[in-house]
């Protein structure tokens, strides 16, 4: 499975230009393969303005299903999401080619960003199974706490995380997103954006490892619609090699079992 992941420079609150963008980018690509994956917020940025939250009949999911659909691609991305009028969650989806979608609403909201003043935090983990390919979702800050993460009996294959995470803590990512792969005995996917909010800066900082925690993607910039150089990395997932390690090293099998209580 090819999974290509797009670090976009997003347009403070403003979707249909990040719809825009998002579209010039991959109408470049000669190969987008299997997956799409885009940033936290991709299509209004980090924001608590929840005057901006949708439900499942708003244009950003209407969009999601849209793109799947036309690239014949499945498109993975987070937006403020509202439930009953009332509760408001940053929630992840994961749209299929045929527009059926699963969703993950973040665990671990953001404190020192205020988050936790504005947005519900999720209860409930999500592992979609795609192609044969079963996917956790995470939201940022999630990858921050690997308790939350743990994959105890290969329930997941890739662990995909999409952020809005600042530059001047880029350090961390690294270390972090790596350590995830190796502890799960899976592949882990960040995908950051890039360019400026009212708050922070942005570098191009996605990364892909694998099992092993070696470092796995393929690299280009592709010019969007308004002329920003956007980091795009690709990679592919061999389920063989990953089922062939898990067979020799069955470290998972010697994993502490619990739950999490809320």
């Amino acid at each position: 499975m090819k999974i290509t992941v797009c670090s976009l420079d997003i347009a403070w609150e403003d979707k249909h230009q990040n719809f825009e963008k998002v579209e010039s980018i991959i109408d470049q690509l000669e190969d987008p393969g299997d997956l799409f994956i885009l940033p936290e917020m991709f299509s209004t940025g980090f924001t608590m303005n929840t005057d901006l939250a949708e439900d499942a009949a708003g244009e950003t999911l209407k969009w999601m299903v849209r793109f799947a659909k036309k690239h014949n691609i499945a498109v993975i991305g987070s937006f403020p999401y509202t439930q009953n009028g009332r509760e408001i969650f940053n929630r992840a989806y994961f749209v299929k080619p045929d527009g059926s979608w699963e969703n993950y609403d973040k665990r671990h909201l953001f404190r020192m960003g205020d988050e936790n003043n504005h947005y519900t935090r999720g209860d409930e983990k999500c592992i979609v199974n795609y192609k044969g390919v079963k996917f956790a979702l995470n939201v940022c800050y999630d990858i921050r706490f690997p308790v939350w993460s743990r994959n105890i009996g290969n329930k997941y294959d890739v662990l995909i995380n999409i952020a809005n995470f600042p530059q001047s803590r880029i350090e961390a990512i690294e270390p972090l997103v790596r350590a995830r792969a190796i502890e799960n005995m899976s592949y882990s996917i960040f995908v950051n954006r890039s360019g400026n909010d009212p708050v922070c800066s942005y570098c191009p900082s996605s990364q892909i490892y694998n099992f092993k925690g070696g470092s796995i993607s393929n690299e280009i910039f592709v010019t969007d619609c308004k002329g920003v150089q956007t980091q795009v990395l690709s990679c592919t997932i061999d389920m063989d090699a990953l089922s062939d390690f898990r067979y020799k090293f069955p470290a998972w099998m010697d994993a502490d079992t619990f739950n999490v209580i809320r």
